[in-house]
């Protein structure tokens, strides 16, 4: 399924590289700050030093207290982190280490003073981790847009990388294309807009259709019936019978209904992303009526 209606306007004024790498590693933080700025790019950029844990939590807090309603200075940055990492956790250089999870804790409360609109670009080894193993429609998207290493890769690739994502992005404003400039097989590219969409739409295509379907509609028949109490035990079989069809007519015409969906649609996206794209809505619901099959792409 491909989306039109996917991309949105975006502001960003600030871009923060924290910097949690050994003195002796190479400098691949330092070099995109320097070359950012050779490029006339560096009066954005703030480059931080961080060696242990202590200082990376006071970063963080101070980063979310720039968003106090006191300050109203429109702050929108872009998180770059250069750490090492594992599919469990970042490491700073003394040794100690931020869990995929906690980093995914604090950011989502930045991104949420953002209204989804946070992007990050985790320079670590298997940083794909930190958002494939924490975005969830249960909780608020940790980040709006986020490039990470699928695993192991080498810091020449991280430094060229950023340096060539960051340079198209601050010339063009185009986030997408700034992305697709990068090496799919090495760098995962998340997008939560896209990620909630797509979910949204292969559930709908699941759930509202055969067994799935008829399962849904004999759970609530049965909490219908559980909630009538003694009026139901008091019923003829006839009674029964006649209400459970029409019961069953009801609901089926209802939960396939564009407003039962509708519904759906706004109560996951206000939980992930804090607004509602009707747009998208209208386009799922269009592609699902024309892709009767199940299909989705």
């Amino acid at each position: 399924m491909e989306h039109s209606t996917f991309h949105k306007s975006l502001n960003f004024n600030k871009l923060i590289i924290l910097d949690c790498l050994p003195e002796n590693d190479y400098q691949t933080a330092r070099h995109l700050h320097e070359n950012l700025s050779d490029k006339g790019f560096g009066s954005g950029i703030s480059l931080l030093k961080i060696e242990n844990e202590k200082k990376f939590r006071d970063i963080l807090q101070d980063i979310k207290e720039m968003f106090s309603p006191e300050l109203n200075i429109g702050f929108q940055p872009i998180i770059h982190i250069e750490a090492h990492g594992n599919s469990l956790s970042m490491e700073l250089p003394d040794k100690s280490i931020i869990p995929w999870s906690d980093l995914a804790d604090n950011l989502r409360i930045i991104n949420k003073f953002m209204c989804n609109q946070l992007i990050t670009f985790i320079g670590t080894c298997h940083g794909y981790h930190f958002i494939y193993n924490n975005h969830t429609i249960k909780e608020f998207a940790p980040v709006y847009f986020c490039i990470a290493p699928l695993e192991q890769i080498p810091a020449i690739d991280i430094e060229n990388s950023a340096l060539t994502f960051y340079k198209n992005l601050f010339a063009t404003g185009n986030l997408t294309l700034s992305a697709k400039l990068l090496d799919s097989k090495k760098l995962y590219t998340y997008n939560s807009d896209y990620m909630l969409h797509r979910a949204f739409h292969e559930t709908m295509q699941k759930n509202h259709r055969g067994i799935a379907l008829k399962t849904r509609r004999e759970t609530l028949i049965t909490e219908a019936i559980m909630s009538l109490g003694e009026a139901w035990i008091k019923m003829s079989p006839k009674d029964k019978h006649d209400y459970l069809n029409r019961a069953r007519k009801l609901l089926d015409v209802s939960l396939k209904s564009k407003e039962s969906l509708r519904a759906e649609f706004e109560k996951l996206s206000i939980g992930y992303m804090g607004y509602v794209n009707g747009d998208v809505f209208e386009e799922i619901w269009k592609h699902m009526n024309h892709n009767k099959q199940g299909k989705i792409y």
